[in-house]
């Protein structure tokens, strides 16, 4: 899923191929961020997406939300990731889930780790996902030596 509105820190974004393998993403590439919080969001309209208010409202299929993203060799970096299921007003939040990572030091780790969660039971009313992450280098450096954020997914489970 793209995700759009991206805010430029530092010196923005950069589409970079991974320095490591994800397992069964179907592209090699990630967003490089840089010294200053790079944001990128977007709001999934879930009845645009075919989904209908009966579904949501009664059955209430599972929403899972996941993103991949590390450090690169060279650099250390911070993220953080916030996902809002929200009401057709767009304002009320009806379920939230939040992840601030620790610091990943320069030279320490290379790999992709995995955030992701499962919305379940979130209630009647939910229309849309607010899904948000951003990254930046912990060490204040011109270029993009941040956060690598790669195969960022919204699915709603029906089965």
């Amino acid at each position: 899923m793209l995700l759009l509105s991206p805010s430029r820190g530092g010196h923005g974004w950069k589409v970079e191929e991974n320095g490591c393998l994800v397992e069964g993403s179907p592209a090699q590439t990630c967003f490089t961020t840089s010294f200053e919080w790079c944001i990128k969001s977007q709001l999934v309209d879930l009845l645009k997406e075919g989904l209908w208010e009966e579904l949501l409202d009664t059955y209430q299929p599972e929403i899972y939300v996941s993103d991949w993203w590390g450090a690169q060799r060279n650099g250390g970096c911070e993220y953080s990731i916030c996902i809002k299921l929200l009401a057709a007003n767009r304002r009320t939040v009806m379920a939230e889930f939040q992840a601030n990572s620790d610091a990943i030091q320069q030279w320490s780790d290379t790999q992709y780790h995995q955030v992701s969660y499962r919305f379940r039971q979130y209630g009647r009313g939910v229309r849309y996902v607010h899904f948000l992450h951003k990254g930046k280098d912990t060490h204040f450096r011109p270029g993009h030596y941040g956060a690598r954020i790669t195969n960022s997914t919204v699915m709603v489970k029906l089965s």
